[in-house]
């Protein structure tokens, strides 16, 4: 096997393993169209569907065989006598559509990508003439999975590789035969001039396949947390023992959609969520880990990358903003190494950030929904010249300060002194 082919299989496999197929759904149809009439034909586990459309005018019913559909009082012998001729159809697999339900990806990224794109789409693949005989298939040993237990595995695996096929093949575009491949999903914007953002080359972006590998790779095993409108992933490279120990401590707080508990991770108190900014998110989520390494004598020694989704083209279609931030180790030494670091079981730098949340302020209710975007803006730009630039931006500082004195909160706001001294 050449290395071409070696690579493929591996892109492959890392994709297979993100489909999730646990509540895909199946089902298949026959049409008769004529004089403005649409009469349907659907069969799915729960048996089957007659829908007759004519003008704006629907009906639909339930049947579980083909012997009730005499008893329809509501057909007229007319119908009667076309859905009869459907049944022929569908038992001659003459299938014309197939409808896939259910499909999602396991990354919560990945699947709010390809979902409209790609998943979605699946049924409009099958459906072209080039799977006529996938689709006959399909619809074959469907029946006999109906008859013979045994047989629904042989259906289950075969319809897990035809999709597996084709949505590999639409995604990463490989019948093109293209040296390099251009992607619908990966990274596609530098978020901000100061920050290294790389895979992106201008003004055509393209990927070779060792490096699509990669980047796959990264989103596919990305922790995600929603922030407002984003989805931000947090990579965290598994090659060292103290990186696969971070990503199992965040695996414990994810809730049941793959998404990081922001509330209960953070532990800040009130919070508003449609305003936390991407590196507010790496904040909360590395303080908890810092702290714990901090316990158990260890020290971070990788970097992290931060991706970022979000929907601002005129289609609403995501695009992505891509940040490395190098090794952890700067930060922690600064901010988390030392008993000084500590106050009542939290770290300082988390009480500090705390006292910059105006939902935290002494304050009406009304200014704290006014205020809560620009203060958790200044709060995000201040911990990304932490983590980025090992410095406090101080313009960020003054103006959270100013703005908790103008809005009426008189409380100090904890350890910044200690903190600026530290940084």
């Amino acid at each position: 096997m050449d290395k071409l082919s070696q690579d493929i299989n591996k892109l492959k496999d890392l994709f297979e393993k993100q489909i999730d197929f646990d509540n895909i759904s199946v089902q298949f149809k026959v049409e008769d169209r004529k004089n403005k009439k649409v009469y349907v034909l659907m069969e799915n586990e729960e048996g089957y569907q007659l829908e007759r459309k004519i003008g704006n005018k629907s009906f639909k019913t339930n049947l579980n065989s083909i012997e009730e559909l005499k008893n329809q009082e509501n057909l007229l012998d007319e119908d009667k006598e076309i859905f009869s001729k459907l049944f022929e159809r569908l038992n001659n697999k003459l299938i014309d559509k197939i409808s896939i339900g259910g499909l999602r990806l396991r990354n919560p990224i990945l699947d709010a990508s390809l979902r409209q794109a790609v998943t979605n789409n699946i049924s409009n693949i099958l459906n072209g003439k080039k799977y006529d005989k996938v689709r006959e298939k399909l619809y074959e040993l469907w029946e006999e999975s109906k008859r013979d237990r045994n047989k629904k595995e042989e259906f289950d695996l075969f319809l897990r590789d035809i999709i597996v096929d084709i949505l590999f093949d639409y995604i990463f575009k490989l019948e093109s035969g293209e040296k390099d491949l251009p992607t619908p999903i990966f990274p596609t914007s530098v978020a901000l001039s100061e920050t290294l953002n790389y895979y992106i080359c201008e003004p055509k972006e393209i990927y070779t396949l060792d490096t699509k590998i990669e980047l796959f790779n990264k989103l596919a095993s990305s922790i995600c947390g929603r922030c407002g409108q984003r989805l931000c992933g947090l990579y965290l490279p598994e090659d060292t023992d103290e990186g696969a120990y971070t990503k199992d401590i965040l695996k414990g707080y994810k809730n049941p959609d793959g998404l990081i508990d922001i509330l209960r991770i953070a532990g800040v108190g009130r919070i508003n969520l449609r305003e936390i900014g991407p590196f507010e998110y790496v904040f909360y989520l590395l303080d908890r880990v810092f702290q714990e390494m901090f316990r158990r004598n260890a020290v971070p020694d990788f970097h992290v990358e931060l991706i970022v989704q979000e929907k601002k083209t005129p289609m609403g279609k995501p695009f992505f903003y891509h940040y490395i931030i190098p090794n952890l180790y700067d930060v922690f030494d600064k901010l988390y190494h030392g008993d000084d670091k500590y106050y009542a079981g939290k770290s300082k730098i988390k009480l500090l950030i705390s006292s910059f949340l105006v939902e935290n302020w002494n304050i009406d209710n009304n200014l704290k929904r006014n205020n809560s975007e620009i203060a958790h803006a200044h709060i995000n730009r201040l911990l990304y010249y932490i983590f980025c630039h090992r410095k406090l931006d101080m313009d960020s500082i003054l103006f959270l300060e100013d703005l908790k004195i103008k809005l009426g909160d008189t409380t100090p706001i904890r350890y910044l002194a200690e903190v600026i001294s530290w940084i």
